[in-house]
């Protein structure tokens, strides 16, 4: 099944926010003027004018290019789904917990990453479900990983391990599931070891 839905329109915001990448490259290629789309080079300064609206059109079929793609598709107002950017960002902000250690999402922490397809939606008023921090989702894939040291597979060095019920991926090296171990000797719900400091005086005050 592909996805229904499908851009309409973009809203962007009337101030842009500097793109160093891009006066890179515009310093690169001696770029000095470049306007137009959501990249501009302007006096050889890189820019980003973010999206602060999004209308999706969501094909009634539930599948993409089906229905509605031949007949002015993106004015069937009836199937729109507006998304504010914005708005979606604030509630992520106070609302969203990550789903492994219940922590915020923080600027340069973000709780952004989904591990379902479809998944079940939050009233508005409440944070969206199932998401993690990007390390806190390896935490847990890490908890769901066989990490045996005499494991028993289906198959030539992967897939279910019959001692722990538990999978592992083809092809894993002794680095990777060694890294994999070290993940999953985190206790549940915390995004690090416990040292020796967490159990000092100062660290309990």
């Amino acid at each position: 099944m592909h996805d229904p839905l499908t851009v309409a329109f973009e809203i962007r915001r009337p101030w842009p926010k500097r793109a160093d990448w891009r006066t890179d490259r515009a310093a690169r290629t001696n770029t000095r003027w470049r306007l137009g789309g959501p990249f501009w080079v302007a006096a050889g300064v890189g820019l980003y004018w973010p999206c602060m609206i999004t209308v999706w059109h969501r094909d009634p079929s539930g599948y993409d290019d089906t229905t509605c793609r031949a007949h002015h598709w993106r004015l069937h107002v009836h199937h729109w789904r507006i998304q504010v950017h914005p708005l979606q960002h604030l509630r992520r902000r106070l609302l969203t917990r990550c789903t492994w250690c219940r922590g915020r999402s923080r600027k340069g922490d973000p709780v952004c990453v989904s591990r379902q397809w479809d998944g079940p939606r939050g009233r508005w008023w409440q944070g969206e479900p199932g998401l993690y921090h990007s390390d806190c989702s390896s935490i847990k894939s890490a908890h769901e990983a066989c990490i045996c040291e005499q494991p028993v597979f289906e198959h030539d060095g992967w897939g279910p391990c019959a001692r722990c019920r538990r999978f592992r991926g083809h092809r894993i090296t002794p680095a990777q599931l060694a890294r994999v171990r070290e993940l999953a000797a985190i206790p549940h719900g915390a995004r690090r070891v416990p040292t020796a400091l967490d159990t000092t005086p100062e660290a309990a005050s």
